[in-house]
């Protein structure tokens, strides 16, 4: 355990002069309005062929508690839940990922362990 932490401290690597950001590197968005981000992603999802780089835009780009928001508002707009139109509007590793920008660290760890030990 000791050699792997060892060999990601090794890891940091610096780009020109600026310091590589530290743990979280998802920071808020400014300016954030949850309501419009809600609207946006719904637009998304019901375009035909769903725009996808909408989706992918406006969540890597919140933190978690910004994407919960956007959830709620999602959900009140909408009258459904995000996550179930993200599964349904999303596939393969896309959706998976999407989907695991919804959940909080802490259940993203533990679907990640009980889905490595169903593979066991």
């Amino acid at each position: 355990m000791a050699l792997v932490s060892e060999f990601l401290g090794q890891l940091t690597l610096s780009y020109g002069t600026e310091a590589e950001p530290k743990f979280p590197t998802v920071v808020p968005a400014r300016d954030f309005d949850p309501a419009r981000d809600a609207a946006r992603i719904e637009t998304a999802v019901k375009t035909k062929g769903v725009d996808e780089q909408t989706i992918i835009d406006i969540l890597t780009k919140r933190s978690y508690e910004q994407r919960r928001e956007i959830g709620f508002e999602y959900e009140r707009i909408a009258k459904k839940d995000l996550i179930s139109s993200l599964k349904s509007a999303l596939s393969g590793s896309l959706e998976s990922l999407m989907l695991g920008l919804m959940k909080s660290t802490a259940q993203y760890d533990a679907s990640e362990l009980k889905a490595s030990m169903k593979h066991h």
